[in-house]
């Protein structure tokens, strides 16, 4: 007996592919689930192995003294004598100047900033109250607060 399909061939193509996604839907389902079992078997086995080993002997005893351990314990935490020295650094202000703007005429430029309600035209070098600016760039102007000798930078994006 012969049977022969009349199909175009984008039926063809369509009932090819169709074929090949379900073969490999299965494959791939019937390779999962054995795989878990065999780790869920793995771990249960090594749970219940006792190898008489006491943990306790390998813990070390709490230094009195954290400055004395090769390698600090508090991690992400300050020691007193770290939040003591920060205490004694004043903090820089933030800066009070606000971006206002740029004019170039005649090659010229010339940058505004804002101080409160002041609007001023800086350049470099220039000192304003306790700051000085360093530099003008596209992106940025560099001010040094100076009683700190701490810079800053005002974004200009």
């Amino acid at each position: 007996m012969n049977l022969r399909f009349n199909l175009s061939p984008w039926k063809k193509n369509a009932a090819i592919v169709a074929a090949a996604v379900t073969v490999a839907a299965g494959v791939v389902a019937g390779r999962e689930r054995p795989t878990i079992e065999l780790i869920q078997d793995k771990f249960s086995a090594t749970r219940v192995a006792d190898d008489g080993i006491d943990l306790g002997k390998l813990q070390r005893p709490e230094s009195a003294d954290p400055q004395s351990e090769p390698v600090a314990r508090n991690f992400g935490q300050q020691t007193p004598a770290q939040v003591a020295n920060a205490a004694d650094k004043p903090a820089v202000p933030p800066l009070p100047f606000r971006y206002f703007g740029r004019l170039t005429e005649n090659g010229k430029t010339e940058v505004f900033v804002m101080r409160g309600d002041d609007l001023l035209t800086i350049h470099p070098g220039q000192k304003i109250g306790e700051y000085r600016v360093d530099k003008i760039a596209d992106a940025a102007i560099s001010f040094t607060y100076l009683p700190l000798k701490m810079k800053q930078t005002l974004d200009l994006q």
